[in-house]
């Protein structure tokens, strides 16, 4: 699933949130989104080329860069280093040195709220502006978002008898991620710890290259639509590509009437679908098998549900 995940990721553009025991492997599949991405077009490559020299970081000896970009700052990181400034000269900050690539927030509950926020207007205007009294500046910021996060606190929630954490502390945990920017994650994979016979028995998976191929035609055909990427359709552009069959509505009508889908949820898990399909190489309308495989990819971080105590008894 984890896998999956990481190709729509990269097919689509969609931002990507791996929940999971430590040593699950989260950290080692975001590494190696960079590698399934198109290089940048040549607007790209000029503006991430020009964030990169202007914060001093080492440039290809090409001049131009071409590879998609890796940005993993540190929870401990300030607003300063992620979002751009500086007291004499204002620079940009990490967000913006992922411009083109990838921004990976590692242990993503660990990170302050006011850093977290701090990403929601890059993530849907594609900038980001860093207001100070002696002036004001705007920086490239269009970025695939990877978070990872563990669980619970203690990392070992759903793991029988492992798990040390209060059911509140791990309610207060999940909420460590804001509701609007929860709803900007696409995909919300749960990702478990691998069997012993995954690590000494498993057939050789598939190489980056293999994957890469499927993610370029995805790619091209979402360049006939008009976009970079099938995240980027408008909403009215998804009547025309992304048609929905009967079952499919029923799905959707059924998640949002639940409160499980906002309106914003599902337009974006509606692109997830249409990549997907694109991926299969199934053409429109939209199946209910397609939407129904989005929407298990959209699940949600943690819940009380996890624990066999109910939220009643934790108060």
């Amino acid at each position: 699933m984890a896998r999956l995940g990481l190709e729509v990721a990269a097919a689509g553009g969609h931002h990507l949130l791996m929940i999971g025991p430590p040593g699950a492997g989260k950290t080692m599949l975001a590494r190696r989104l960079p590698g399934l991405l198109p290089p940048l077009d040549e607007a790209t490559a000029i503006e991430a080329t020009t964030v990169h020299s202007a914060v001093g970081l080492n440039l290809p000896s090409s001049g131009l860069i071409r590879r998609a970009p890796w940005q993993a700052p540190h929870h401990s990181a300030s607003m300063i280093a992620l979002v751009g400034g500086g007291s004499r000269m204002l620079r940009p900050g990490a967000i913006s040195c992922a411009h083109g690539g990838v921004l990976f927030l590692d242990e993503m509950g660990e990170f302050g709220p006011q850093a977290l926020d701090a990403l929601r207007q890059p993530l849907e205007e594609g900038v980001i502006r860093v207001n100070r009294a002696a002036a004001v500046a705007s920086f490239p910021a269009r970025f695939l978002l990877v978070g990872a996060m563990n669980p619970c606190p203690c990392g070992e929630l759903g793991q029988p008898g492992m798990c040390r954490c209060t059911p509140l502390a791990r309610l207060r945990y999940a909420r460590r991620l804001s509701g609007p920017l929860l709803d900007r994650f696409d995909l919300r994979i749960h990702v478990g710890r691998p069997e012993v016979s995954d690590l000494f028995d498993a057939p050789p998976g598939e190489s980056s290259a293999e994957v890469r191929a499927r993610v370029d035609r995805v790619r091209v055909v979402a360049r006939d639509r008009g976009v970079a990427s099938n995240s980027e359709l408008p909403d009215d552009a998804l009547e025309e590509f992304a048609p929905l069959d009967p079952e499919a509505k029923s799905l959707f009508s059924h998640a949002i009437a639940d409160g499980r889908l906002t309106a914003r949820g599902f337009q974006r898990v509606r692109r997830v679908a249409l990549t997907m399909a694109d991926l299969a190489g199934q053409a429109p309308p939209l199946t209910g098998g397609i939407v129904a495989q989005a929407l298990f990819m959209r699940t949600e971080p943690v819940t009380v549900a996890h624990d066999p105590w109910s939220l009643a008894n934790a108060r």
